[in-house]
């Protein structure tokens, strides 16, 4: 008898112009927040589920109506009948939710911050349940139905969450375009009455560096920022120009959302979600329980310590512990303390196999101003940097190796790539040093000091060192890719010519002009000299 009563209910909602009840279960228990094809997946699924009970009560009164026999065997029949019948219900519904489990998940590719591979896939069960949280906290920004704008690929675990779930959840308008450039974000926001900026902190500190340029309009009622943590300075800068602090969220793609922060006045602590358990294990990192996440327990690889009873302050990446010299070291601490030395901007860590074993390498920043470099040159200021650590650091995990660039290697989320920085340790490519740079939303100018020590300056000539073509080309090549924001492949390069030698440690002043969106235009020059100039076409 419940077997035929559903059966008629699921049959009844399969009429023309009603609403299938698989439909209607799926968007009561998942707030309204729906895959693509879930429609008329729970179409087939409402006729599978009608077919399933009624051939459920048809068995059932087969057993009772014509397996006959004597009143005293009436219950052992009855609890036969039972007994498959929930069999074949409960069946369907373990079938059921595995296919379902396999038809809508998603499967995501993340290297991390380890460069090891990993695939994860998460169900969109975890995926809605993290968008509703998100949804009921930011109703208030919501309700005013901003358009997002976005910097970050919709491909991503960020993404995905944020420029296409989020929103389309919410009702808001969503523009399809990958934002690349500080001119084409500024574009958009003045097209908009409101605007839902997700984007990441390597974006917003090259946007907040030339925000001066531009007039930013002051029509962002939220902004979140993912993948790498801002520092106080970018968050400072981006609530002057834009308004208000970003909202800086922390997690993982295996977990989702784990906690949040906003700097107002500083390095503010993160705050762990509602939905979200979080506690240390005994090495100190952070373990978190999550309907977010992939897995009922998940570990991540960050340690931290909280101050109060859902609140933390991060304290770098447990898994990048490694040992020097029989000495285990952890390389975010000692990224941190090179951060202290005043002549470092930011710095970066890698492991370089030598004859003798393993030792570290740095890659710095150098901080703006750091005269020594172009007086002394880069060999000698690697002395002096390794000097300094020499006081921090122990004797044996002193890094030996040194690389001077204008910028760290960082991905779309604003992840420092661990294979990037692998790759400049090893190369022995050196940047010139970069000074007075000057940008227009059009051209970008620097004076460019290629230090005399670099390997490139050796063997072009036997008895007369000059800067080598290619090396010109690829340092113009570079300096584009970093004003366009995104690495690009070089098509042709045309007009190409080389007027006058340049020497080693010359100082040289690099022109860089936007000609159309694919053509950009080089030049170098020393003083009213014209160096080398050519057209670099992408």
């Amino acid at each position: 008898m419940i077997s035929a009563v559903f059966a008629i209910l699921f049959g009844v909602s399969l009429l023309p112009g009603r609403k299938p009840l698989c439909l209607r279960f799926a968007e009561r228990i998942s707030d309204g927040i729906m895959p693509d094809g879930a429609e008329a997946y729970c179409r087939k699924l409402t006729w599978v589920w009608f077919v399933v009970l009624l051939a459920n009560a048809a068995v059932s009164v087969a057993l009772v109506a014509f397996f006959g026999g004597l009143v005293e065997a009436a219950l052992p029949r009855v609890i036969t009948a039972s007994a498959l019948s929930v069999a074949v219900v409960g069946g369907t519904f373990a079938i059921e939710g595995f296919i379902r489990a396999r038809r809508f998940s998603v499967t995501f590719h993340t290297s991390g911050s380890t460069a090891k591979p990993k695939t994860i896939v998460k169900t969109f069960a975890s995926l809605a349940k993290e968008v509703a949280f998100h949804r009921a906290r930011l109703a208030d920004v919501l309700a005013r139905k901003p358009v997002f704008l976005s910097t970050v690929e919709p491909h991503h675990m960020y993404g995905i969450l944020w420029r296409v779930l989020l929103p389309k959840a919410a009702g808001c308008t969503v523009d399809p375009e990958v934002i690349l450039t500080p001119e084409s974000l500024l574009k958009k926001m003045r097209a908009a009455e409101s605007v839902f900026l997700v984007t990441t902190p390597s974006f917003l500190a090259r946007f907040v560096e030339y925000a001066y340029l531009y007039d930013v309009p002051q029509n962002i009622v939220e902004l979140t920022t993912s993948g790498a943590l801002l520092t106080a300075d970018v968050a400072a800068a981006a609530r002057r120009v834009f308004g208000r602090a970003p909202l800086e969220i922390f997690g993982s793609t295996e977990t989702g959302g784990v906690a949040d922060r906003r700097q107002e006045t500083g390095n503010e602590l993160w705050t762990v979600f509602d939905p979200v358990k979080a506690w240390t294990d005994a090495d100190g990192r952070l373990a978190v329980s999550s309907p977010f996440s992939c897995a009922r327990r998940f570990t991540l690889g960050d340690g931290v310590v909280f101050e109060a009873s859902r609140r933390f302050r991060l304290c770098g990446r447990m898994d990048r512990m490694v040992k020097i010299a029989e000495q285990r070291v952890s390389l975010p601490e000692m990224e941190a303390t090179m951060c202290l030395i005043p002549e470092v901007a930011e710095a970066a860590l890698g492991v370089v196999e030598g004859p003798y074993g393993p030792s570290l390498g740095a890659v710095v920043v150098p901080k703006k101003g750091w005269t020594d470099l172009k007086t002394l040159g880069k060999r000698a200021c690697a002395r002096a940097l390794r000097a300094k650590c020499q006081q921090f650091f122990p004797k044996g995990a002193v890094p030996r190796k040194y690389r001077f660039v204008h910028a760290l290697p960082r991905n779309a989320q604003g992840k420092v790539q661990a294979s990037a920085i692998q790759e400049i340790l090893t190369s022995q490519m050196a940047e010139p040093l970069m000074e007075d740079e000057i940008r227009t939303s059009t051209t970008y100018e620097a004076d460019l000091t290629f230090d005399g020590d670099a390997a490139y300056f050796k063997g072009h000539f036997p008895d007369f060192a000059v800067l080598p073509g290619v090396i010109q080309l690829g340092t113009a090549h570079r300096i584009a890719e970093a004003f366009i924001g995104h690495a690009r492949p070089l098509r042709q390069v045309k007009k190409m010519k080389f007027m006058h030698v340049q020497c080693p440690g010359e100082t040289v002043h690099f022109t860089l002009t936007k000609k159309t969106d694919d053509e950009f235009a080089y030049e170098y020059r020393k003083g009213d000299v014209q160096c080398a100039s050519g057209v670099l076409c992408f």
